[in-house]
């Protein structure tokens, strides 16, 4: 097993919940009373918000919006910090 396959299974189903929220966002947005489908919409948020924060926590941030924002603006972000994700 390689030492990057958990991340990038991890992020892997990260894209894969991103998907499924997109997906369940246009069916519900053209089936408004589709009760089930708004759900699933609301559960596959929950589950992708959960899995990203996992993914992060591990590996860092995944976009700017995940830099914490005291961090940002007191110290600024440094992208070319190490450790670099193959140093670790």
């Amino acid at each position: 097993m390689n030492v990057y396959d958990d991340e990038w299974n991890l992020l892997k189903k990260v894209q894969q919940l991103d998907f499924v929220v997109v997906e369940l966002t246009l069916y519900t947005d053209t089936h408004p009373d589709d009760e089930d489908a708004r759900n699933q919409w609301r559960n596959a948020i929950k589950e992708a918000a959960r899995v990203r924060r996992h993914y992060e926590s591990k590996y860092g941030p995944l976009s700017l919006t995940s830099v914490p924002s005291k961090q940002a603006i007191e110290v600024g972000w440094q992208w070319n910090s190490p450790p670099w994700p193959w140093q670790r």
